[in-house]
């Protein structure tokens, strides 16, 4: 073992490391550490969907490998909507790549690890690479689009979605960051650019595209009957036209059909871990074993709970996740490093890192020295000491604050860049930081002396609502009650309704704003919507549709955070 490292990866399929006293960003600075070193994937295991976007950024933060999600549904066990577009096309392009992963990290929370998923076979045999110069007739490719999934729409807007035009076919595929719009010269490709969704402006050209299905489940004519069939050997079949077997049998997909996705394919469905190449190294953070019982009986209690409507029967769990004794039977296939907390007892297997907390370095605000526990820190601590903070503009907010007791830390890029007794910063999302004892090396985060993070700005504006006034449930709205819509601020709930929008049928809320304006919301954008936190429900505001009172709201809400952070 080199002389850098404190302990051994594990090797060979059921052995185990166990690497103790981890806290703060420590976990993310090991994986990264583990990424570096390993000859191989890693797949971290996060106990859920918090932790594993927190770990993705802060892992981010401290190597080069590649760093990614494996997104989860985002939907509750057997929920009556189904995911979002975006979530299955970056589902879709992780699962496509996956089996070659050279290298990396792919973070994995153990509701979705549990997951059963499509086989590789049907993503590799359903995949399509469009070539400029290809000789391709545009009905043979609309063909192929409504065979794969894709909607046929009058403007691209969404992944999943084509429509055409003349001689063009615009085409937003799953697993794409970007649509693409195709110009035929006959029945030849003959050019293939990048377009954007808001102006429908095409950007840059392109040599080739890469075509991937719009489902984890193929939905040709043959899976259809074969769904029908297997359908028909497991429940019973109703004429009402609501009925899930009669609304795929006339080619449309219900809400939710994902939970009967095992239908469509002639053999059970694979757990994730075939997915895996076979050098990767497992790495579980938090109780796995806790996790994986908790979710099992949640999805228990929603199969009894949502299992007696005679519209919707329900497959049993068995048939879409891996049970908590299947999921340890799997662990056991593939070396596994276990990332703890506390001090472990002395074992062949175990090493403890020496990694320690932080001592309390608040910014007292209300003292004469509110620096004073940060300066005695500097002048006692005899390492280096490398200041974290989330973007350039908070790295100005810091070095301002600092220059209070004299401190004007050095840019760093990468935390081994650190050495001697210098102060150095860096930008990156590490929540808490730590002291390294081995190394003799401190990371000071933003949040470690400004408190809790004030504002932490996700690209994902999904991620951006109170946790606590997310509405998790339909249950939770009664009629009349005021609710927030992220972007069009504060209406009224009025109900439930279905509507059809692109030949696919889905349940709505609808919303009511000033001047009897109504907003339709899809169930899968619930967590758009949120509760009125502002006070008596009676003395709640009723926003205008388009009217610029929300924006006003929410810059100065943004205005007083500043306020605070600064």
């Amino acid at each position: 073992m080199p002389e850098q490292y404190r302990y051994t990866l594990p090797v060979k399929a059921g052995e185990q490391r166990l690497l103790g006293e981890l806290t703060g960003a420590a976990c993310a600075t090991l994986v990264a550490e583990i990424a570096e070193r390993h000859a191989g994937p890693v797949v971290l295991i996060a106990p859920d969907m918090q932790n594993a976007l927190r770990l993705h950024d802060e892992i981010s933060q401290f190597t080069d490998q590649m760093v990614m999600n494996l997104a989860d549904w985002e939907t509750l066990p057997y929920d009556s909507f189904s995911p979002h577009q975006d979530i299955i096309s970056s589902r879709l392009s992780t699962l496509y790549q996956l089996p070659t992963m050279q290298r990396g990290v792919l973070i994995v929370p153990v509701n979705t690890l549990m997951q059963r998923v499509c086989p590789h076979s049907f993503l590799h045999g359903h995949a399509l690479v469009m070539k400029k110069g290809q000789r391709l007739s545009r009905d043979a490719l609309r063909t192929q689009l409504d065979s794969a999934g894709y909607r046929h729409v009058d403007q691209v807007m969404e992944h999943g979605e084509y429509a055409t035009r003349g001689a063009l076919l615009d085409l937003f595929p799953m697993g794409s960051e970007l649509p693409y719009r195709l110009d035929f010269f006959d029945d030849e490709i003959d050019s293939l650019r990048v377009f954007d969704v808001d102006s429908q402006r095409t950007l840059e050209e392109v040599e080739a595209i890469n075509l991937l299905p719009a489902h984890e489940f193929p939905t040709d004519k043959a899976a259809i009957e074969l769904f029908r069939s297997q359908w028909r050997d497991t429940f019973e079949v109703k004429r009402d036209p609501e009925h899930i077997y009669q609304q795929v049998s006339k080619g449309t997909l219900p809400a939710g059909i994902e939970y009967w996705q095992p239908l469509f394919f002639s053999e059970p469905l694979p757990p994730l871990f075939s997915y895996f190449p076979a050098n990767t190294l497992l790495v579980n953070t938090g109780d796995l074993e806790t996790s994986a019982e908790r979710f099992q009986a949640d999805t228990l209690a929603r199969f009894e709970n949502r299992g007696v409507d005679p519209m919707r029967p329900l497959l049993p769990p068995q048939s879409l996740w891996l049970r908590v004794d299947e999921l340890f039977s799997e662990l056991k296939n593939w070396p596994r490093v276990q990332l703890k907390t506390e001090h472990l007892p002395t074992k062949a297997a175990n090493a403890n890192l020496g990694f320690q907390k932080l001592p309390d370095l608040a910014v007292q605000t209300q003292q004469k020295a509110p620096l004073d526990a940060l300066r005695k820190f500097l002048e006692t601590f005899d390492g280096p000491v490398v200041f974290s903070v989330e973007s350039e503009g908070r790295r100005e907010a810091l070095g301002e604050l600092l220059a209070r007791i004299k401190i004007a830390p050095q840019r760093i890029m990468r935390l081994d860049e650190a050495s001697d007794r210098g102060r150095y910063l860096m930008i990156g999302a590490a929540e808490h930081g730590f002291v390294d004892k081995v190394r003799n090396l401190a990371l000071i985060c933003e949040s470690d002396l400004l408190g809790e993070r004030v504002a932490r700005r996700r690209q994902d504006s999904r991620r951006t609502i109170n946790p606590d006034t997310l509405i998790r449930n339909l249950a939770e709205l009664h009629i009349g009650q005021p609710v927030v819509h992220l972007e069009h601020g504060v209406g009224r709930y009025a109900g439930m309704t279905t509507l059809e929008a692109g030949g696919i049928t889905g349940e709505y809320l609808m919303l009511t704003y000033a001047n009897d304006a109504k907003l339709y919301v899809p169930v899968s954008s619930l967590h758009l919507i949120s509760r009125y936190a502002g006070g008596a429900e009676e003395n709640a505001p009723l926003h205008k549709l388009g009217g610029d009172a929300w924006s006003r709201a929410r810059q100065k809400a943004a205005e007083k955070v500043r306020d605070v952070a600064a």
